[in-house]
């Protein structure tokens, strides 16, 4: 998140000021923000879209159904652009005034006063929600962060330049959202190359890295950041030329041997140069001159004028509402529909752990049925055959949510052997582990019955598991 707020604000500060060059007119806080820091900027949008992130997040966990969810997640981008609004560009307005909500819409539909800052908001308010809806769709693997953070080098020094050419700042006040990139894009690396070693390893344990080195990692790559933005600060183009001007009476030696060395092969091959440029000349002379003549053109046709959709919608109000409120919708729609499709795939991998694998124990229908027959074999209609296939459900999810860390079970791998690889999957949790696995051990293998506050506790056992694993999945995924 922080990464790509990096590489898109110079895009963003620099089309504002492109498009209000004179800053005039310009509602409460903007008319202030060139006084403020980059870093306050930065903060400001990380800061909003780790809120967007969190909301979408927790929308995606609720059972909404179409259309409400997506009618709710319009209202949502449009308050938060309305309070956005509210808070930079009216602070100074009484809280029960909405007089600044015609000011707002009328800067929409009709250009008017301060229609740059109000357009300026809305853009930066649905770049920061489209992100959101694509960002917890995405993958966060050490390849797919590697490849945002090598598109996300171009753009940055795309968009630093432009800063710099469009507001005249310093350099390294310009350069300030580059070293955050840079700081923040290394360290997004880092933590997905220790999560992707942390799940694949065979010598790692599978926990989460611990926060001493969370801390290491951090202050190592502010260290790398800053001795590069140092080192930048320090060879500035009167530093390079100072250095270069150490080492003038070497390169007054070099000149001079360079030019008896050109002067000695410009003789050689001065012979060679004036027998071509007389074959040259006798060869033009012996051209005959070319004829000129006139040429007719017909007459030339002015095409109509061609239709002006700028003058055109300042023309017809209806027009311009309807072209404006096209394209919000579509981006309202672009916005839903991603996070509709990461709440389809939050829902099927929840439906997949709770059902795919609960009953699984073969590897088609025909084995499933096989292995009911020889559990209502051992128990009969009774109590302890919902107890087995319970017990059995929570084993088979467990070794899914270990699975998805990275210590998956063999085809015919025995429970106590694979216990080892649970102890890793969850570490601090390996008396609910063994006592899970010895309760699948007797339901499978020994016939034994399992009581009813065994089974409570094995389900007490499976939730706090599969909390844990989800908390891990929503600390990967914020990071």
């Amino acid at each position: 998140a922080a990464m790509e707020v990096a590489w898109f604000l110079p895009f963003a500060l620099a089309l504002f000021i492109r498009i209000q060059p004179e800053r005039t007119g310009l509602p409460a806080l903007l008319l202030r923000s060139g006084t403020w820091s980059p870093l306050v900027f930065f903060v400001l949008c990380w800061g909003t879209l780790l809120a967007y992130l969190l909301t979408t997040d927790l929308l995606n966990q609720r059972r909404i159904d179409f259309p409400r969810r997506e009618l709710l997640m319009i209202a949502m981008i449009i308050v938060t652009f309305l309070i956005t609004a509210r808070l930079l560009l009216f602070p100074a307005r009484p809280l029960l005034d909405i007089s600044w909500l015609g000011t707002v819409l009328g800067a929409i539909f009709n250009q008017g006063p301060g229609s740059s800052a109000v357009f300026f908001l809305l853009m930066l308010n649905l770049f920061l929600w489209l992100r959101v809806a694509v960002a917890t769709d995405r993958s966060l693997t050490f390849f797919s962060v590697g490849v945002s953070f090598r598109l996300g080098v171009l753009l940055t020094l795309v968009g630093n330049s432009w800063l710099m050419l469009s507001t005249g700042l310093p350099i390294q006040d310009s350069l300030s959202y580059l070293w955050l990139f840079f700081t923040f894009g290394l360290l997004a690396i880092a933590l997905a190359r220790v999560d992707e070693k942390a799940f694949q390893a065979t010598q790692s344990s599978g926990g989460i890295l611990p926060w001493p080195r969370f801390l290491q990692l951090v202050l190592t790559t502010l260290l790398a950041v800053g001795l590069a933005a140092y080192a930048a600060h320090l060879y500035t183009p009167s530093v390079i030329r100072a250095i270069v001007g150490w080492f003038s009476p070497l390169w007054r030696v070099l000149g001079a041997v360079a030019l008896r060395i050109f002067s000695v092969l410009f003789w050689f091959l001065t012979p060679l140069l004036e027998w071509l440029s007389a074959m040259v000349r006798s060869l033009l002379a012996q051209l005959e001159p070319i004829e000129t003549g006139t040429q007719a053109y017909g007459e030339v046709e002015l095409q109509s004028r061609q239709l002006d959709l700028a003058q055109l919608m300042r023309d017809h109000d209806l027009i311009r509402y309807l072209l404006i409120g096209i394209v919000l919708l579509i981006v309202f729609a672009l916005i839903a529909f991603f996070v509709a499709r990461t709440r389809e795939r939050i829902i099927a991998a929840e439906e997949e752990e709770s059902h795919s694998s609960g009953m699984d124990f073969g590897r088609n229908p025909l084995h499933r049925l096989r292995d009911l027959a020889a559990l209502f074999r051992r128990y009969g209609l009774r109590p302890g055959l919902l107890a087995a296939i319970s017990v059995q459900n929570i084993y088979a999810n467990v070794s899914r949510l270990a699975a998805r860390r990275g210590y998956s079970r063999g085809p015919a791998q025995p429970p106590a052997e694979y216990l080892r690889a649970l102890h890793q999957a969850f570490p601090g949790y390996e008396t609910t582990l063994s006592r899970l696995t010895a309760a699948y051990m007797r339901v499978h293998y020994g016939d034994q019955h399992i009581t009813t506050e065994e089974l409570s506790t094995l389900r007490n056992d499976y939730a706090e598991l599969h909390e844990v694993s989800q908390r891990h999945s929503n600390l990967q995924r914020l990071s």
